[in-house]
């Protein structure tokens, strides 16, 4: 596996020493925020969230530089304003999805007015069928939702996510990711691959993000012109069980409301050929790539989503 060197600029200096209490200050700063999030109107959250998203823009210079990096070779024929513009109104809409989330007692309490769908027959059909679902989803609109959305549509599943490492943040994002019908775990944890297998074989859904560059197995496939090392998981799981695919990815409109958009992406038959799987994650990568298109400010793109790279 070969790397992007240019990367390496945007390296964060942090002591290890320091790491243990680093987290412990975070842990206890959302805590504080959770608790007088929730003394606001949802409206006031957006807004505030909104500007501390700005606040950080200036801050968080290495995040910046990585996400001005990336923006430039997706976008290379916008000039500099045009993806400042870009970049300036995706660190707002991180903000605004933290106090969202952290008020999200206040958003469940009301949620058809907040979270609307289009295309919902198209994850009803798929359901019924029987057969299990993959749906995926991206760091697009507010991802934090997806519980909510869950308990307003009656489906039950699996949501996988990454740790951070600390035992009290974990913990936090585990009940703020969790609902009565969606159930998450944690990559790397030994019960993961059971629940996995449990949820597709009672015809649940198994949400999976698929934007991001994690250590799990993946392939190298075209995602905005350039090679990025994406999950097989998906693909793999549709093969495995024959399975049908969605993406359920998201919208935060001009009026603070969220639109979350189901599209079809692959069903049976299955070839069952790892040519397939790679076949099958570009066409997943692709239909995410069009979406983030369309909505460019509404992705983190802070990420280091092409620092993996083919040897050659």
């Amino acid at each position: 596996m070969g790397r992007d060197t240019h990367y390496d600029h945007f390296k964060k200096e942090k002591s290890p020493r320091l790491k243990k209490t680093r987290r412990l200050f975070e842990f206890l700063i959302l805590k504080t925020l959770q608790y007088l999030s929730n003394l606001f109107p949802v409206k006031w959250n957006q807004k505030f969230g909104s500007f501390v998203g700005g606040v950080a823009l200036n801050l968080a210079k290495k995040d910046r530089g990585i996400a001005e990096y990336q923006l430039g070779f997706c976008f290379p024929k916008l000039n500099s304003s045009e993806r400042q513009t870009i970049l300036e109104k995706s660190f707002r809409n991180v903000g605004t999805t933290l106090f969202e989330t952290l008020a999200l007692k206040k958003i469940k309490k009301e949620r058809e007015k907040w979270i609307h769908f289009e295309n919902e027959p198209l994850l009803r059909n798929a359901l019924n069928e029987e057969k299990g679902l993959i749906l995926l989803f991206g760091h697009v609109g507010n991802w934090e939702l997806y519980p909510t959305v869950f308990d307003m549509l009656g489906i039950t599943g699996v949501a996988i996510s990454a740790k951070i490492g600390d035992s009290k943040l974990d913990s936090f994002l585990l009940d703020s990711r969790s609902s009565n019908n969606l159930r998450t775990v944690q990559r790397g944890e030994r019960a993961t691959a059971k629940e996995i297998l449990t949820c597709l074989r009672n015809k649940e859904i198994l949400l999976i993000a698929i934007d991001q560059d994690t250590r799990i197995k993946t392939v190298y496939v075209d995602f905005f012109g350039r090679k990025a090392a994406t999950a097989v998981g998906p693909a793999t799981f549709a093969q495995k069980f024959n399975c049908p695919v969605l993406s359920g990815y998201g919208v935060r409109r001009d009026d603070g409301t969220h639109l979350v958009r189901f599209e079809k992406l692959s069903e049976e038959p299955y070839a069952g050929t790892e040519e397939e799987i790679e076949s099958l994650t570009q066409k997943y990568s692709q239909a995410l790539e069009n979406h983030i298109r369309s909505y460019p400010d509404q992705w983190v793109w802070f990420h280091r989503r092409w620092k993996n790279q083919p040897e050659s």
